[in-house]
């Protein structure tokens, strides 16, 4: 699930940056994933030079929707599974241009983007997933501010110089695993009266 909403979220933005330079289809892609703690490696270095660089650096599980019914109704049976796991993505967006005014210019076109859209779903983001895997999805987009001192551990636990960067929360993305780990039938009625009071 967590694949599927980055690349949703890259497709899009690719489409809007594409729009805002006055390309058609077929542009180069200008954004992209990968991990920018990698960043000064040679091997990695050309994949990601000229891009916007999604980068995941955190995730945090919504506790405030952990708690749920964990069982669905079957036709006439129930099965019980466990439940979704709510998540929050820590999305880490880097314009890695060699030309400074060039990563501020696509930075702003990644805050514009977010700001114009800040929610995620198939309905409002047809094609983005041409097959999609999932019935349902549902991701928003919330612009983080960190200080500075969190800015300079952020990136120090990256392992990277800083970049001209914005940090987002991808708020519930849930994952869950249809496995059913017991099922049966429902309580159709219960017979107190059959047995004997006074035994």
């Amino acid at each position: 699930m967590m694949v599927e909403a980055m690349t949703l979220l890259l497709r899009q933005l690719n489409g809007y940056v594409a729009q805002a330079d006055g390309d058609g289809p077929g542009a180069p892609v200008q954004a992209v994933w990968g991990n920018v703690a990698q960043i000064e490696r040679p091997e990695v270095a050309t994949e990601l030079e000229n891009h916007i660089v999604l980068t995941l650096v955190n995730i945090e599980e919504e506790r405030a929707l952990k708690n749920g019914k964990s069982f669905v109704s079957v036709g006439s049976d129930v099965a019980y599974r466990n439940r979704p796991v709510h998540l929050n993505l820590f999305l880490l967006f880097t314009a890695n241009y060699r030309n400074y005014g060039t990563a501020l210019r696509r930075l702003s076109q990644v805050l514009t983007f977010f700001q114009g859209k800040q929610k995620f779903t198939l309905a409002n983001s047809p094609g983005a997933l041409p097959q999609p895997p999932i019935a349902e999805f549902s991701l928003t987009m919330d612009l983080l501010s960190p200080t500075l001192e969190g800015v300079n551990h952020l990136w120090g636990f990256l392992g990277a110089k800083q970049g001209v960067s914005v940090l987002y929360r991808g708020r519930l993305v849930a994952i869950s695993d249809d496995r059913t780990l017991a099922g049966g039938g429902y309580i159709r009625e219960v017979d107190v009266l059959s047995r004997d009071a006074t035994a």
